[in-house]
């Protein structure tokens, strides 16, 4: 990828035509540093113009020159004659062991020169270098990812701020923007590797350097929450260059937002980003727009939740295995490795979250379709169609051109009689598309069935939703039609005298054993296995069952699909008046 860039870079001027992607972002830079356009997220244009900003015409290269840009190099960048345009003015630093902060307190860049201990280092200074601190702390101490490439071996004519620390440089930046990352160079001598990095060879690393405020007058939120949040969004920016400098838009921004949940869980400053989010569920998680980048996090808040926290760090480390230039898009695909080396599978994510983002609770009982915040997120995504049906009346829904990869689409059902919904994909294979039915009893029961034909009798429902989800990234079209016929009532079983639970059968077992509940009449029935410290490994029923005899079964898998270890568990069943707990043994 780095011939190739070169090869750009000498006939450019001559046949290549302006990357799109180095246009708009350009012309976004270009705006905002001249009063003209209002954005507080810039890192994204800042990686679009490094990457492909030699293919620009050069009249925006001049215009972007004389706000400081650099094209003498293989990435574009802001060091004109060796000297970083963030570090014009600022007279001062101050070094903390991994990050020089540089900074003035003159000029129209001043930070405030309150020190409170009188240790000639400003309150402000010292008070994002904690931040600093405490975020590397969670990013690189407890979530293991690996540091960013230093700078301290560039040749002497080049700016790195004067050490190898990660520079952070104040600056009075234009209207509404937070903070932003600089790509400068291909990392540790040009050869694209992290020397932080342990036993492996990367290829496609930058080295970089951070520019955030000199201060946060008017901005949203506290001034630590607006610090915070920066920080940990900006610096994982930084840490993502680290493993691959050329991974996609949507991955880098969309997990650099869910960081900020990751190490500042309660501030929720990604909130703003949900409603335009939830508002197009119909449009791809990974489409190529910054307005759904960011709200995208949501994905990787469901992963984190129902699969791993590692999940993220995973990813990253696994990035470096594909050559991630322009047009080579591997997101999905490293996405759905790493979710299969943790025992499950990009499709299985997407269509737990696109669930999720229906029932949209924190309920426990929710489980495995519940988020932590839920109940504070007060976003439901669009509803693309409302059938009402009644019996002898099909009815038949289309969707053409809508749903894009990677994306779903909501249908509500209104009826009283029982409904057959049957999915067809009417340009490609069934297997492109999911569907699936949620019915919400209250507000703490719900029922999920999945796949096609689904029969719903929507008897004691508050709502019924329908489900279709395109999880096969590499289709280009999911034109679908979603058919209404008459379905069957629930079958009325011989009813118990009373509430009663039988022994779990067989025990020991190997590989599944069952209980057999029987209910007087219909009630909300919870069964959960634990293991012998108390923790839930597996919720098997969480909803209203009706009166008759029912069957559970429990085959030795936890919540994400994982055979369990051999050993004793205890199964819990709860009805709405009696408690049973049983001991049972896994035996391998």
């Amino acid at each position: 990828m780095k011939n190739l860039l070169s090869f750009i870079l000498i006939i450019g001027p001559i046949s290549a035509e302006p990357h799109p992607k180095a246009v708009h972002s350009a012309n976004e830079i270009i705006q905002v540093f001249l009063g003209q356009n209002s954005k507080r997220h810039i890192s994204d244009d800042l990686r679009n113009i490094a990457r492909y900003g030699h293919s620009l015409p050069e009249e925006t290269k001049r215009e972007l020159k004389n706000l400081g840009f650099n094209f003498d190099g293989a990435i574009v960048n802001r060091s004109p004659l060796g000297e970083r345009a963030e570090a014009n003015g600022l007279d001062q630093s101050y070094d903390n062991g991994l990050f020089r902060f540089h900074y003035t307190t003159t000029g129209s860049n001043a930070v405030s020169t309150s020190d409170t201990n009188s240790n000639s280092i400003p309150d402000y200074v010292e008070l994002i270098s904690d931040v600093f601190s405490f975020v590397i702390s969670v990013e690189l101490t407890n979530l293991g990812f690996v540091e960013p490439p230093g700078d301290g071996w560039y040749p002497l004519n080049n700016d790195n701020g004067g050490s190898g620390l990660y520079d952070i440089y104040f600056r009075n930046l234009p209207t509404d923007w937070y903070g932003y990352v600089q790509p400068e160079d291909w990392a540790n001598y040009s050869t694209g590797n992290n020397e932080h990095s342990s036993g492996v060879n990367e290829v496609n690393a930058f080295t970089s350097y951070m520019a955030m405020r000199h201060n946060y007058n008017g901005f949203p939120n506290t001034l630590i929450e607006n610090i915070q949040v920066t920080v940990a969004h900006e610096y994982f920016h930084a840490v993502q260059f680290g493993y691959d400098g050329w991974e996609e838009d949507w991955v880098m921004e969309a997990t650099a937002v869910q960081m900020e949940e990751m190490v500042y869980d309660d501030i929720n400053d990604c909130y703003q980003y949900m409603p335009i989010w939830f508002n197009s569920p119909h449009q791809s998680l990974n489409l190529d727009s910054s307005d759904r980048w960011y709200g995208s996090y949501i994905f990787f808040e469901y992963v984190n939740s129902h699969l791993s926290i590692d999940a993220i760090g995973k990813f990253w480390e696994k990035s470096i295995t594909y050559e991630s230039c322009d047009g080579c898009e591997y997101s999905i695909q490293t996405l759905d490795e790493t979710f299969q080396d943790l025992g499950s599978s990009f499709a299985d994510m997407l269509n737990g979250m696109s669930i999720a983002n229906r029932i949209l609770s924190s309920n426990y009982t929710a489980e495995p379709y519940n988020y932590e915040e839920a109940n504070a997120y007060s976003v439901t995504p669009a509803t693309f169609n409302t059938v009402s049906y009644s019996a002898g009346t099909d009815e038949t829904i289309t969707s053409t051109k809508l749903l894009q990869a990677n994306a779903a689409q909501y249908i509500r059902l209104i009826s009283n009689d029982p409904v057959l919904a049957t999915l067809s994909n009417d340009v490609g294979a069934d297997t492109d598309l999911e569907l699936h039915a949620i019915m919400t009893y209250g507000d703490s029961a719900w029922t999920v069935w999945s796949g096609s034909p689904i029969n719903v009798d929507p008897t004691g429902a508050t709502h019924v939703y329908f489900v279709v989800v395109s999880q096969n990234p590499d289709a280009s079209n999911f034109d679908f039609s979603l058919s209404f016929t008459d379905g069957q009532a629930s079958p009325d079983p011989e009813i118990p005298d009373e509430f009663s639970i039988s022994n779990a059968y067989p025990n020991p077992f190997n590989p599944q054993t069952h209980i057999q509940i029987d209910l007087p009449h219909s009630e909300y029935v919870n069964v959960y296995v634990y293991d012998v410290r108390g923790r839930m490994v597996r919720s098997l029923i969480n909803g209203y069952l009706n009166a008759g005899e029912h069957v559970v079964t429990w085959n030795g898998l936890d919540n994400r699909g994982n055979l369990v270890a051999s050993g004793t568990y205890f199964v819990r069943v709860k009805g709405e008046n009696q408690e049973n707990w049983q001991k049972v043994t896994l035996l391998k």
